[in-house]
């Protein structure tokens, strides 16, 4: 049933995914003045600890500088992950990480270690976009198969929604192999991209059709059966905003539909700080109306600043807690995954174009960049000069994705969303 029609649809939606990174897909907020500095080491293991070991045994623990609770965090601790005990002060752990950062935990948040290890805690979420360029693309694979103990599902971005409410798009078998035998979830994302981005034309069409609705719900449900996903992930963008109370009863006949099947509604949602039903942009999507019919949301904190506009912090640390703090007033905290982007942009006085983290540390090191922190927006950033044009680069790595896991503990929120898999800085899976 799904062999010839997604078959021709598949490079459609092939080359869209490869311009989803250009798109401009976000805010328009203004940075403040800079104030940089440089992002911390991570430390190296010690050679003297000794060999008593204890694993954390609450859902996210912080691993702190000192031994004091408002002292700075270094990481966050899933539930379950195993640490080295170097020194034991009453209430107070200092300890080591498998991955070597050395800092101290409360006791109290800590058990002794048993002799297994599982998987993380699933009450924590850590999903992945699987996306690929071209049928050579490995990357997001790769990713995959190296992180199999910290992903806890994965969404591959194969399937899109035409105007008529069909559903089209390729399916991969070796992916779900791969992510089922480690008992990953899987959640087929339906997408609205026509030609080289999102469309409005074609979701008001779906949205504001009766008949269209009923077709693209009966179509997920028969993809979700038939290749055998977890649930369905809808990244439907660029809904205009008069379309707010159609999209509202597409999510509502989606979830009477799918749920009782077992079967999970989630959806990746534009970030925004406040409701404005005017907006072009976030209008459409009725936090507190459509809260009810989705079983998890991936609110999309990256692209504050974007492709297009001024250069500026992908997702600056003020902005995504903003963001989270309004969407967990609509949704329930547990439900909320944030988003963490896994590229950057680089920017002349032009334009600017969007780069994975490996291109980006080629950039560094072919103009031997020592890349800056802002201590502000929590994130890295450098300029430099090419056939005498000056960039500038804006992105995300291991310490900017650790200063929002921090935001993830204080609001107890479900988890992340990382957008995508096989473009992230490699440090960031020893953070989960």
């Amino acid at each position: 049933m799904w062999g010839e029609t997604m078959s021709q649809n598949l490079w459609i939606t092939v080359i869209a995914v490869a311009v989803y990174l250009t798109s401009a897909v976000g805010g328009k907020n203004s940075p403040p003045p800079p104030a940089p500095s440089t992002p911390p080491p991570i430390q190296q293991p010690a050679t003297n600890g000794t060999t008593k070991t204890v694993s954390v045994s609450r859902e996210a623990v912080s691993l702190r500088e000192n031994r004091a609770a408002g002292s700075q965090i270094l990481a966050t601790l899933p539930k379950g992950v195993r640490l080295s005990v170097e020194q034991d002060e009453g209430d107070w752990y200092k300890v080591r990480t498998d991955d070597g950062k050395v800092g101290w935990v409360a006791r109290w948040m800590t058990q002794p270690a048993s002799a297994t290890t599982t998987r993380p805690s699933s009450s924590f979420e850590v999903v992945g976009y699987y996306a690929e360029n071209n049928r050579n693309d490995t990357r997001a694979y790769a990713s995959l198969a190296k992180n199999l103990d910290k992903i806890t599902a994965v969404a591959p971005f194969f399937y899109r929604a035409d105007g008529y409410g069909n559903i089209s798009g390729n399916h991969n078998n070796n992916l779900m192999k791969l992510a089922k035998s480690n008992n990953i979830k899987t959640l087929a994302l339906v997408h609205n991209i026509q030609s080289d981005n999102f469309s409005s034309t074609a979701i008001s069409k779906l949205l504001n059709s009766p008949s269209a609705r009923s077709r693209a719900v009966n179509g997920i449900l028969r993809l979700l059966q038939e290749q055998g996903y977890s649930g369905v992930n809808i990244d439907f963008e660029g809904v205009p905003s008069k379309d707010r109370a159609k999209l509202t009863a597409f999510f509502r006949e989606l979830s009477s539909v799918l749920r009782p099947k077992g079967l999970l509604v989630t959806a990746s949602l534009p970030a925004k700080t406040r409701d404005d039903p005017r907006s072009s942009w976030s209008g459409a999507y009725d936090y507190a109306a459509i809260a009810p019919y989705l079983d998890q949301v991936m609110i999309m904190t990256y692209d504050q600043h974007y492709r297009n506009g001024p250069p500026g912090p992908v997702a600056s640390q003020n902005w995504v807690e903003q963001v989270i703090s309004y969407t967990v007033k609509n949704f329930p905290a547990n439900r909320v995954l944030m988003g963490i982007a896994a590229y950057g942009y680089d920017w002349t006085s032009k334009s600017g174009r969007a780069l994975n983290f490996n291109a980006i540390d080629q950039l560094i090191k072919k103009h031997k960049i020592v890349p800056k922190w802002h201590s502000t927006h929590q994130v890295p950033h450098f300029t430099y000069y090419a056939s005498g044009v000056r960039h500038e680069v804006w992105y995300e790595n291991q310490h900017s994705t650790a200063a929002k896991l921090r935001i993830a503990e204080k609001y107890k929120i479900g988890g992340v969303a990382i957008w995508r898999l096989g473009y992230e800085d490699p440090g960031i899976w020893r953070l989960f």
